[in-house]
């Protein structure tokens, strides 16, 4: 009788121990069924607020998805991110990706997806109230940032003005808050700006706005970007993360006071700085005929103003392939 229990405890243990063991096994499989993605963003962008709903939202769970997000004041540096392997995809606009692609005679990165244009009503050129025209440049110091969109911004708007960049001093800063401290203190007399910097400016009551990015240029695109590799070794992270990032853009569609609501608990910036963004910015994940040709567009611009250390061919930077597998009929330019 006693051997009976010893036998019949002993089995128990044994059936308690066999079934943790499943149990441990089946949660480290679910577990890996996740993949942690490496994301680069622009603060205070589009692309930090639908990745703050994504994330708020259950977006990227939901797809099975893990993101790591870094955020750096300019796209220029999100892309050297990628290049030097610390992120896996990056939300960048497309002055700073073409310029980038230039640096180097090879390279495996990839644009595989625009995620939104910007109309320009939300960009302003903040200057001292002495200026009357772009003319009146001339002989100041104006701000830009080397190797972003301000850049081909201030060369846009020099050139509409008259002026070449040689008659003007420009002033290179890295970030909003720097340009803000030279425009305060008199060092500068002209500076693009947008959301919270823009309401900074204003707030002073010592600038006015001169014009708008949509009457120099076309519209700003914001694209995703990473390498050959990791679409090539991760295409199901890829596609997912396209997927979260359109369900932030239906919501901001469908519900934008609750979208700015999130993204203001999230980042602390005010609701109405968000909304002003959604309204200023078209967010939609495709790759058409116009985003190709502004692509171009940008680059012939590199190309002419010797900005470039090397020519390339655009096509050679594009992938749509992901594209493709996570939005049906969004991938459509020749």
């Amino acid at each position: 009788m006693l051997l009976g229990s010893l036998v019949a405890i002993i089995a128990v243990i044994f059936a308690a121990i066999y079934g943790l063991k499943n149990i441990d096994s089946s949660s480290k499989k679910s577990s890996g069924n996740s993949t942690t993605i490496r994301l680069g963003l622009m603060t205070n962008s589009g692309g930090q607020y639908l990745a703050a709903i994504a994330k708020k939202e259950g977006y990227f769970s939901k797809y099975n998805l893990k993101v790591k997000t870094t955020t750096f004041s300019s796209g220029i540096e999100t892309v050297n991110a990628i290049t030097t392997k610390q992120l896996d995809i990056g939300y960048v606009a497309d002055f700073a990706a073409l310029n980038r692609f230039g640096s180097s005679s090879k390279s495996n990165l990839k644009i595989f997806a625009k995620l939104s244009s910007s109309g320009g009503s939300g960009v302003k050129l903040y200057t001292t109230k002495d200026i009357s025209s772009l003319a009146d440049l001339k002989g100041k110091n104006v701000l830009t940032s080397t190797g972003t969109v301000t850049e081909y911004w201030v060369a846009k708007a020099l050139k509409k003005g008259g002026l070449k960049e040689s008659q003007v001093n420009l002033l290179s800063v890295e970030t909003g808050q720097e340009g803000l401290a030279l425009m305060k203190s008199g060092k500068a007399s002209a500076v693009w700006a947008s959301g919270q910097d823009a309401e900074k400016l204003e707030k002073t009551g010592k600038f006015k706005v001169l014009t708008t990015q949509g009457k120099i240029t076309s519209p700003t695109l914001a694209f995703a970007i990473s390498n050959k590799k990791f679409l090539k070794e991760h295409p199901k992270a890829a596609i997912a993360y396209l997927k979260a990032i359109n369900d932030s853009i239906k919501l901001v569609h469908s519900h934008p006071q609750k979208a700015a609501k999130i993204v203001s608990s999230a980042l602390n910036v005010p609701t109405k700085t968000v909304l002003a963004t959604f309204k200023s910015t078209n967010f939609k994940i495709n790759f058409d005929q116009s985003t190709y040709n502004d692509l171009k567009s940008i680059y012939k611009y590199l190309a002419n103003s010797g900005k470039l250390k090397h020519t390339y061919n655009i096509n050679k930077y594009l992938d749509t392939t992901t594209l493709k597998k996570a939005i049906s009929g969004s991938v459509s330019y020749k």
